[in-house]
């Protein structure tokens, strides 16, 4: 023991630890294991508590299961509250589309003085909008769509969880209505139907985005972000054909023209975009949903199905359908960009990282480097830190792990 101890103290003398006097080897003895402790002290200010699990009063017995009880319970409460389950606690995602069969976008003039026709809101944590800001980006739209970017804030909004930014300066150059411009979506709902509702009357419905309304009239065109899509697919490719009638030259359109939708595809890419949406983009929703084991065990099976689908089919396509980009496509960068941050961690979407999948982050990679506007289109640290901020009840303590930026990512895929 005195070989062992003198090699140590030899060893404290040299790292500049140990005392100098054989006096002191207890302090010094006392001050290593300190410095090496795997414990801490326990500080002198900390939160106060009951001190029940070490009192042994009430029994861990009898407390243990009622806090558990009682913590289900008001879960639940509050997940039932938010989305709708069935009675075996299946997430049931509801339509809450307003606007009928919507009319073609009229085509409007970039240089003209009037106030523009449409609005559309949107928020950046949501995926369905992140689609739609995607299209809008690819198809070059951003002059001819005015776009208002919600701000998520529940403990403002006087329904939902949207509320409007600060009124542009376009806002108030062309006069638009106040009740489109300040406040909280669910003001908009409210002034849109204000010739069906009763005076005094709000809109019952769920105020949700992304939402494209005709301001000139103050009605709603459609909350349906599929048929947001098609619309403005359908918008740039008449705006490309009137500009090469304009111009005299039919052959005006070039070869890297994005078309969403392209001609005689439609019912494909519907059928294409249910398929991933069933598996994947909602099978997400479902997994973080579900109310009960066996429903969360369900949409588990589908996402793992889907990732290894996916991965199988870009090992051999560039596209999810077709030889170029499609609305599927940027309906899955919405989905794929959330999966690693905020799907596997909150909504325990099973799979892994998208870099476990070398096809599908090389399918990611492509679209980013061909679309670099895909890049802009959404702020990943606020869209995935919105779902622990906002989802409490999946994330009662609110705490917001580590989010990369999307360049980030993609660069570590």
């Amino acid at each position: 023991m005195v070989k062992i101890h003198g090699r140590v103290d030899a060893f404290l003398v040299s790292m500049g630890t140990a005392s100098a006097s054989n006096d002191h080897d207890n302090d010094s003895s006392s001050s290593s294991s300190s410095s090496t402790s795997l414990y801490e002290k326990i500080p002198s200010k900390k939160p106060w508590t009951f001190g029940i699990l070490t009192s042994g009063f009430p029994p861990q017995q009898i407390l243990v299961p009622v806090v558990k009880f009682v913590t289900f319970q008001v879960w639940r409460l509050m997940m039932n509250e938010l989305v709708t389950h069935d009675e075996d606690g299946r997430f049931i995602r509801e339509s809450f589309q307003a606007g009928n069969n919507p009319l073609p976008l009229d085509l409007t003039d970039a240089d003209d003085a009037a106030a523009p026709m449409y609005k559309l809101y949107m928020g950046n944590p949501c995926p369905w909008c992140h689609r739609v800001k995607a299209a809008i980006a690819l198809l070059d739209l951003e002059d001819d769509i005015p776009v208002t970017m919600l701000i998520d804030n529940a403990e403002k909004a006087s329904k939902g969880g949207w509320i409007l930014p600060k009124p542009s300066p376009e806002d108030t150059k062309h006069a638009i209505a106040d009740e489109l411009t300040t406040g909280d979506l669910a003001g908009v709902y409210n002034y849109c139907y204000r010739e069906i509702l009763e005076e005094g009357e709000r809109y019952k419905g769920r105020c949700t985005a992304p939402l494209l309304v005709d301001v000139r009239s103050g009605t709603i065109v459609t909350n349906e972000s599929n048929e947001i899509m098609v619309l403005l697919n359908d918008y740039a490719r008449r705006k490309r054909m009137m500009e090469q009638q304009q111009s005299g030259d039919d052959d005006a359109a070039a070869a890297d023209v994005v078309d969403l939708r392209p001609i005689g595809m439609d019912d494909e890419v519907d059928r294409v975009a249910k398929y991933w949406f069933d598996l994947l983009w909602n099978g997400s929703y479902r997994c973080g949903f579900s109310t009960s084991q066996i429903a969360y065990d369900e949409a588990a099976a589908d996402v793992l199905k889907g990732l290894d689908e996916m991965n199988t089919h870009l090992a051999s396509n560039s596209y999810l359908i077709g030889e170029s980009i499609t609305e599927v496509d940027l309906k899955n960068f919405a989905w794929v960009t959330r999966h690693d941050y905020a799907y596997t961690v909150i909504f325990k979407s099973p799979g892994g990282r998208i870099a476990q999948y070398p096809n599908i982050a090389s399918y990611v990679k492509r679209l980013v480097e061909k679309y670099p506007k895909l890049l802009d289109t959404v702020d990943m640290p606020d869209a995935c830190g919105s779902y622990y901020r906002q989802l409490f009840m999946l994330n009662f303590g609110r705490i917001v792990p580590y989010i990369p930026s999307v360049r980030e990512w993609v660069a570590g895929l």
